[in-house]
This record gives C-alpha cells, sequence and structure tokens, in this order.
C-alpha cells in the first residue's frame, strides 16, 4: 500500500476540478469557506465549484478575495435551472469571470433515458428529489438534446460554444451520450474552443470504451475521471486503471466529484485516488500529472512554486 507521507506530498499543489459544496439545493458535506479552508490545510492548488442548478462564479470569485493561498473557479451546468443551451446565461457567467462551461447534466435526453423507468431507489442519483418534486409542480422542463437526429449539433449549442469561445471559458461534456460526444468535440474546436474536458468517461449513462475514448483523444481533450464512479462501485477500480493505462496519464484528470453527506471530504477522495494509482503501478510522476499539472493547464491556473 502506499505510503501516506507519499500521498500527502503529491497533493500538494493539487487542483479538484468537480468539486460539490454549499450553498445548494442538494445536502452537502461542507460549505465554500469549510472547503476553503480545508484544502489550504491539505497544501492543495484549487477547485472547481461545480452545481447542476446555479451559476458559481460569484462565489468563486468571493473566495479568491478570502483565501487567497487557494484557487476557487466558477462554473456553470447549461440544465433547465439556467435555460438550458442558453447564450445569454453563458454570456453572463463569461462576464463574471466563469471558468467552466458543463453540457446539460441533471436535464440531460441521455441522463434522463438511462434512468427512466428504475424502480431501485438506491441506483437513483441524488439530484432525483428535487426532479421529482418539479415534475410534480409540472415545471420540470425538456429533456435537454445536444445533437439532433441526423447526429448534427443543435443551433443553440452553437451558439453557447461562441460565446464559451469568446470568454476562454472550459467546456466540460456533462451527461451526454457518448454518440454525441464526438460531434461536440468537433464542433467545439471549430468554435475555437482552446480547452475541453470529457467528463465521467467511466460513469455508467456516459461510459466511453477505449476506442471512443482514443478517438476523442485525437481532438487533444483532457478526460476527466472521477473518485466517486468507482468508489461508489458504479465501475471497478480495475476498469478506471485500464482506461488511464490505454488511454493515458498525460491526457486524465483525476477529480474527486465530491460533495455528498455521505461521502468523504475532497482531499480524503483525493488522497484514496492518489494511493489506488501508486499501488496500481503509476509512478509519482504520472500521479502528480493527473492531480496537478493537466488540471492546472486546462484552468489556465498557477501551479504553486516549489511544490
Amino acid at each position: 500500500m502506499a505510503e501516506q507521507a507519499t500521498v500527502k506530498e503529491l497533493l500538494k499543489g493539487a487542483f479538484d476540478t468537480h468539486v460539490h459544496s454549499s450553498p445548494d439545493v442538494l445536502p452537502r458535506k461542507f460549505d465554500d469557506v469549510m472547503l476553503a479552508k480545508r484544502l489550504i490545510d491539505a497544501g492543495m492548488g484549487g477547485f472547481v465549484l461545480k452545481s447542476h442548478y446555479i451559476c458559481t462564479a460569484d462565489r468563486a470569485t468571493l473566495l479568491r478575495e478570502l483565501f487567497p493561498g487557494v484557487q476557487a473557479f466558477g462554473a456553470i451546468t447549461l440544465n433547465n435551472s439556467v435555460g438550458g443551451l442558453n447564450p445569454i446565461a453563458v454570456d453572463i457567467a463569461g462576464r463574471l469571470g466563469n471558468k467552466v462551461v458543463w453540457l446539460p447534466t441533471v436535464d440531460s435526453a441521455n441522463e434522463l433515458e438511462n434512468i427512466q423507468g428504475e424502480r431501485d431507489e438506491s441506483k437513483l442519483p441524488y439530484w432525483m428529489g428535487i426532479a421529482r418534486e418539479m415534475r410534480a409542480k409540472g415545471i420540470a422542463g425538456e429533456w435537454i438534446r445536444v445533437t439532433d437526429d441526423a447526429g448534427k449539433v443543435v443551433e443553440p449549442l452553437r451558439q453557447c460554444l461562441d460565446v464559451i469561445a469568446q470568454y476562454d471559458m472550459v467546456l466540460a461534456t456533462g451527461h451526454i451520450s457518448p454518440r454525441e460526444m464526438l460531434p461536440v468535440v468537433k464542433a467545439a474546436k471549430e468554435a475555437k474552443i482552446g480547452r475541453i474536458i470529457i467528463t465521467h468517461p467511466e460513469f455508467p449513462t456516459t461510459f466511453l470504451s477505449i476506442e471512443q475514448q482514443q478517438e476523442l483523444a485525437r481532438h487533444d481533450v483532457m478526460f476527466e475521471r472521477c473518485f466517486t464512479t468507482p468508489y461508489t462501485n458504479k465501475v471497478s477500480w480495475e476498469q478506471v486503471i485500464r482506461n488511464i493505462r490505454e488511454v493515458g496519464a498525460s491526457t486524465t484528470i483525476m477529480a474527486t466529484d465530491l460533495g455528498q453527506t455521505f461521502n468523504p471530504h475532497v482531499d480524503e477522495g483525493l488522497g484514496l485516488y492518489a494511493g489506488k494509482m501508486l499501488d496500481a503501478g503509476f509512478t509519482e510522476n504520472d500521479v502528480v500529472s493527473m492531480v496537478r499539472h493537466n488540471a492546472a493547464q486546462v484552468l489556465g491556473a498557477t501551479e504553486k512554486v516549489g511544490v
């Protein structure tokens, strides 16, 4: 097993590109302030605040003022709560200094089609309670598709991509379907978006084969492989490890997707993740690339000198 001292050292300067903290409409294990303080104590470099429902750019700006020892980045997710594929919402986020734009998650047609009819409550996503309440009120909104029946990117998304490029934000694929990812990546490249993250390549509803990942990798993307996916047994650790070996540590961002009340803290989860990678035979340099360098490059973040 990996030495804990080694793991702690590897987390120095690390970035988590996928964190759920409060204030949020879902219960969270920690708030923004607690998160910032804890990651400073762990020596980490920064994090991206993820919400399925609201833009977090303003919160990130305030955190950077309050806690200059850690870099906080804001994000927006294009679900129905912000108007879906809404270029106005993307533009306002960009004016606020937003960093990451996620494509639809909880309102993605792919996500909703995959969980439709699921009767096992333990297999339903964390946010399903809110979705049910909205549906009961008749305000659930549409299922959002990013491509049409011919596989072409829809016009509202093209408008969003142009705005993302204008403000030099990062595009993340959210919970769109595997068949939608390549057309979206190609359209993003045409729009001159410089940084693209493939979200959850091992998640059940967005699962990508090695061949699909290798094809996407030819378009200079990063794969954000989240700790919670194998930790909660949605996929095996062996599958994640095999994918990283096949596609490469140089294209992998190790993130956590943590914040759920029943899961570990971010530094704990990322530490467990780093330990798993060392135990699987990845070098310390590989792990540093996956927890620090690759994320910093995508975020345009400043890596801490001397770590």
